[in-house]
C-alpha cells in the first residue's frame, strides 16, 4: 500500500521539489550577488529606455562574487547604469538603475583575465568585461550631462594575455585529472597517453577561450 501511495504521488512530488530547488537557488542568487539590497535603493521604475542594451552579459556581482553567467542585460541610461536579468533566473530580482554619479570604475581581475570593477554606491560591486563598459560609457556620453565614471584603459592586448594564462593553467589541471588517475588505473602502460590526455582538454579549452575572447574584446 506504501509503495501505491508513493507512485501515485511521484509524479505531483518531482515537479514540486523542482520548484522549491529552483527558488531556492535563484534566492540564493539574488542574497550572493547582493542585488537584494541594491534594489532596496535602485529599483528601475522603467520609465527610462536605455539608450543602448547589452544583453548576454557575464558579470561577477557581489562580495562572494555570485557570477551571472550570460544572465545579464546591461543598459546604458541617461541617468546611469540599468541591471537586469531575466524573471526565469532571478523571480524576486527587480531591475536596477543606478545613477552615474554613484558609480565608481577601476580596473581588475577574473582570475587572469582583466576586468572592470563597478562600485555601485558603496552598496555593492560588479565585474564586467572592459569591452562592454567602454561601450556602455560611448553611449551615454553624448546623451547625459552628468559626470560619467572613468574608462579603464583596458586593451584586446591584455584580454588575450589574460585568456592565454587561463587556458594554460586550466589545460594543465585538467590534463593532470585525466591521464593520473587513468594511468594509475591502468598500471602504468595501459593508462591514457600523455599527449593525448593533455591535447584533448587543451584543444576544448582553447575553442571556450577564444569565444570568450570574441565576446570581451
Amino acid at each position: 500500500m506504501t509503495n501505491e501511495m508513493v507512485l501515485r504521488w511521484l509524479p505531483f512530488a518531482f515537479p514540486l521539489f523542482f520548484a522549491a530547488m529552483w527558488l531556492l537557488s535563484t534566492t540564493m542568487i539574488g542574497l550572493m550577488s547582493g542585488w537584494f539590497g541594491l534594489q532596496q535603493w535602485y529599483a528601475d521604475d522603467g520609465n527610462e529606455e536605455p539608450l543602448l542594451k547589452l544583453r548576454g552579459q557575464t558579470g561577477l556581482m557581489g562580495r562572494m562574487g555570485a557570477r551571472l553567467n550570460g544572465m545579464l542585460t546591461l543598459g546604458a541610461c541617461r541617468s546611469g547604469l540599468s541591471l537586469r536579468v531575466p524573471r526565469f533566473f532571478a523571480p524576486f530580482q527587480k531591475p536596477l538603475l543606478i545613477p552615474w554619479g554613484e558609480i565608481k570604475a577601476e580596473e581588475s581581475k577574473s582570475f587572469f583575465t582583466p576586468m572592470v570593477k563597478l562600485s555601485l554606491g558603496d552598496r555593492g560591486t560588479l565585474k564586467v568585461s572592459a569591452s562592454s563598459w567602454s561601450r556602455l560609457i560611448a553611449a551615454a556620453r553624448p546623451a547625459t550631462e552628468a559626470t560619467l565614471p572613468s574608462t579603464p584603459a583596458i586593451g584586446s592586448g591584455s584580454v588575450a594575455r589574460g585568456l592565454f594564462f587561463e587556458w594554460l593553467v586550466i589545460t594543465v589541471l585538467v590534463g593532470a585529472l585525466v591521464t593520473v588517475p587513468a594511468r594509475l588505473a591502468g598500471g602504468g602502460s595501459g593508462g591514457l597517453p600523455l599527449a593525448l590526455g593533455v591535447a584533448i582538454p587543451a584543444i576544448i579549452v582553447a575553442i571556450a577561450q577564444l569565444i570568450r575572447f570574441a565576446k570581451l574584446s
